[in-house]
């Protein structure tokens, strides 16, 4: 059985980079296994940061998972907070796991470079936790970015750890935790940052000018990609040596469905302004339907509210049984 897990955190504004390098990946995936459970990762949203109005960005969160194509029938949707065992499951994993193995993790790494001494135990603890999401659900595939990668190798790692100590073999036992793989779909181009194409679309970055918002309006689209940095040369072709034309290259070919090739057929000896301003309105008019749909969701919170409950309650069964699996094999309760 085939079953993939995979979450966004409810901090900032959901953006294209969001909806081009997981959430479209999430669409066409729900089709081809077994199971789909996807989670709005709450409790990951506060190792960083203090968030304002979370609760809201959860409910918003949701509506656009469903606005941008999960659908109820094959898929699962819930709040991580909600079931109690990610919580529990990470805590008996950490103590399965090392200290140098999270000092190695990039992202800690990176997040917490010059300011180790005040960022928060949850930060350095974040994979953990990532790790307990997935190996509770006995994820099969984890849909994720090469940034992301590393995280489910150490889920991968802590699974075999605790297999290869309480599953004894030839004695009628069986591993307790499914071994995930990650899914790196080559075909899935990482959106970088309009304001540094160098640096990836964040949707908690301190400038507006760094993403496209998917509920962004016509007019900030077309600000925000005039406004787009672009490289020295005038040329519109995808090279290493032009990372700006590359990167808003990529996000006409995720919008438009074109291939890249044909996009530099086209706009070969046009320059920039005329390029920007049919990405711009690309962009608008691949989101005008799901910022529709979104609007139309987000509009009735209760039953929003009643759909992560279902999701809560439909995954309860495999979260319960997987945290009793682990507890029984350490031995922990009486």
């Amino acid at each position: 059985m085939r079953r993939i897990f995979s979450g966004i955190k409810p901090t900032g504004l959901l953006h294209l980079g969001n909806y081009l390098g997981a959430i479209k990946q999430w669409v066409e995936l729900q089709n081809k296994v077994d199971e789909s459970i996807f989670c709005v990762v709450d409790l990951h949203a506060i190792t960083a940061l203090r968030p304002e109005n979370l609760s809201e960005n959860i409910l918003k969160i949701a509506a656009w998972y469903l606005a941008c194509g999960i659908d109820l029938e094959k898929s699962k949707i819930f709040v991580q907070s909600m079931r109690p065992e990610h919580a529990e499951l990470t805590w008996i994993l950490n103590c399965f796991s090392t200290m140098g193995e999270l000092n190695r993790m990039t992202q800690y790494k990176e997040k917490s470079e010059g300011k180790k001494d005040s960022v928060s135990v949850g930060l350095f603890d974040y994979p953990i936790l990532m790790a307990a999401d997935i190996l509770l659900y006995s994820a099969t595939d984890v849909p994720v970015g090469e940034d992301q990668k590393q995280h489910v190798e150490l889920a991968r790692d802590l699974a075999i750890r605790f297999n290869n100590i309480y599953a004894k073999s030839g004695s009628g036992s069986r591993d307790i935790f499914t071994i995930p793989e990650p899914i790196i779909d080559a075909g899935v181009r990482r959106i970088k940052a309009l304001d540094n194409p160098l640096k990836k679309m964040e949707k908690s970055s301190a400038s507006a000018l760094n993403y496209i918002a998917l509920d962004d309006s016509p007019d900030e689209i077309r600000k925000k990609i005039q406004r787009a940095v672009t490289d020295s040369s005038d040329e519109i072709v995808a090279r290493e040596d032009k990372p700006a034309m590359t990167n808003l290259l990529n996000i006409f070919s995720g919008v438009s469905g074109r291939d890249i090739k044909s996009l530099e057929l086209d706009y070969r000896g046009k320059n920039y302004g005329e390029f920007k301003k049919d990405l711009a309105e690309e962009i608008i008019l691949f989101l005008k339907p799901k910022q529709k749909k979104f609007k139309e969701i987000f509009a009735d919170k209760e039953k929003l509210r009643q759909i992560l409950t279902d999701g809560s309650e439909s995954v309860a069964p495999i979260a319960k049984e997987m945290l009793g699996k682990v507890k029984k094999a350490i031995g922990l309760g009486i």
